[in-house]
């Protein structure tokens, strides 16, 4: 009895010590992976279109990426500001540094309009933004993380305008430049004709100056975003989770249009950082003409990449794991 009880307290002691090693193990696996997870500064105009706040949700859920800020760009720069603290809040993630960009509300009409969405966060106080031009704020973190930083632009391009005007060398220091931006073989709703861009022909100076800032930037246009949208299904699926970040997006649905399937624009942007499997691109030379067209120049020295496919199934499918899979909350 004595020897089997003897027994039994060496193999408990040897798979206590088992356990002890693979949790070691698992802990050093899993250290390396936090200690590389990528870089970004997510430069949007929160509030108008509801793809913001797609793409933001997607980057905040994706275990893979490190948002070092949200800048916020084009209009009302401040109520885009107060919704990203507002979601930031309800998703636990305080210590994302919100900035704002430039107001550039005297623009045009279309420029100084209150979104419905700015309803979502009206009287929010709780985290505000940080007490910094954004401009500033990019270029402190590209010039912090030479070569580490990719900077994901889906929204109008002040902030890059600006950050190019103020440090011309800052934007050649990030690890990449991604940017919903353009219309190069398909236009809104699948058309075989080019459009105008919201983000580019709203600025059509900036855009000009961004396209021509000697960094190679990849371009996530129409002719792939167009053709990603949230069915009322897939919107389903976001509201029977019922997380802080899910119920978020439902929450702001009702606000920006009840009925309509949103385009996802600007997440596709974002997913073309965490899936580039799921895209093909190629080389080519971006302007943008004084109406507000971005052009593809032949027999020029490429300065983009231009994305010219998406595998949508499988993306919305991606998507839709991230969503159903985090756990944010405060």
């Amino acid at each position: 009895m004595r020897r089997l009880l003897q027994r039994i307290g060496v193999q408990l002691m040897f798979i206590l010590a088992a356990s002890i090693l693979t949790a070691t193990a698992q802990q050093q696996t899993r250290t390396p992976v936090r200690e590389t997870r990528m870089k970004v500064i997510f430069d949007c105009d929160l509030g108008d279109d509801i793809d913001d706040a797609y793409a933001l949700a997607l980057l905040c859920a994706s275990p893979d990426l490190e948002v070092l800020g949200v800048t916020t760009c084009y209009g009302r720069t401040d109520d885009r500001a107060r919704l990203a603290c507002q979601l930031l809040y309800d998703w636990g993630l305080d210590s994302i540094p919100v900035v704002m960009g430039r107001d550039t509300r005297q623009m045009n009409e279309r420029a100084n309009w209150y979104a419905d969405q700015f309803h979502y966060a009206k009287n929010f106080t709780h985290k505000k933004p940080i007490q910094q031009p954004a401009v500033d704020f990019i270029r402190e973190q590209l010039r912090k993380y030479p070569g580490q930083v990719t900077v994901i632009s889906v929204g109008p391009v002040q902030n890059m305008a600006d950050l190019i005007k103020r440090d011309p060398e800052a934007l050649k220091l990030a690890k990449r430049v991604v940017a919903m931006f353009g219309s190069f073989h398909i236009g809104y709703n699948g058309s075989p004709t080019p459009d105008k861009e919201w983000n580019v022909f709203v600025d059509v100076p900036a855009a000009k100056q961004f396209v021509n800032c000697g960094v190679p930037i990849t371009y996530a246009g129409l002719d792939v975003t167009t053709f990603v949208k949230a069915d009322a299904a897939f919107r389903q699926k976001l509201l029977m989770r019922q997380s802080p970040l899910t119920s978020a997006l439902c929450g702001l649905q009702p606000l920006w249009n009840y009925d309509r399937d949103p385009v996802l624009y600007d997440a596709v942007a974002v997913g073309m950082v965490l899936w580039p499997d799921l895209f093909k691109t190629q080389p080519g030379h971006v302007t943008v003409d004084d109406a507000g067209y971005t052009r593809l120049v032949a027999n020029q020295t490429p300065n983009a990449e231009i994305s010219t496919y998406i595998d949508t199934p499988k993306f919305l499918e991606r998507l839709m794991r991230v969503y159903m899979t985090q756990n944010l909350r405060r």
